[in-house]
């Protein structure tokens, strides 16, 4: 018959089995089960010690997965929700280029500017930016960089 602690342990392999998972992500699941919480935490350092959660390997993978799509203000927050501390954010985040955000965001910029026939301001277009968590000093530079004509797209100036 499987103990308690076998029955936690399989339960966590099958949820990281769909994918990575934090530490506090996996805990909460762990708890949401049924599973007491002296338990949930030695299944929890045995993962750890295995390799199989590693909250900083999973701070670098989800900002590499997500810059394109969230700013650095964005993706702070968004593993802050997931337990991360914001130490290992601040060292991971450190990890990227200078101009990583800006690239992304410029990337990002053209999609959406590209999207239909539509005219777009530098104003809507700044918005739709730092709704995503990119910082207003990139946003000043993406909406520069397409008045000066390098995004290829028309822009309205005068809204």
């Amino acid at each position: 018959m499987d103990t308690e602690f076998e029955k936690a342990r399989s339960y966590a392999y099958r949820l990281l089995a769909f994918r990575q998972r934090t530490r506090k992500e996996l805990g909460l699941r762990l708890r949401q089960k049924g599973f007491a919480p002296e338990l949930t935490g030695q299944v929890l350092d045995l993962l750890a010690e295995y390799g199989y959660i590693d909250d900083r390997v999973f701070a670098c993978n989800w900002v590499e997965q997500r810059l394109g799509k969230r700013g650095l203000k964005g993706l702070k927050h968004e593993l802050l929700e997931r337990g991360i501390s914001a130490k290992t954010i601040s060292e991971v985040l450190a990890e990227l280029g200078s101009d990583a955000e800006y690239n992304a965001a410029l990337e990002l910029a053209k999609k959406t500017l590209q999207r239909g026939d539509r005219v777009f301001s530098c104003t809507r277009l700044a918005g739709a930016l730092s709704r995503r968590g990119y910082s207003s000093e990139v946003i000043n530079q993406v909406c520069r960089a397409a008045r000066d004509g390098l995004i290829n797209v028309q822009l309205d100036n005068h809204k």
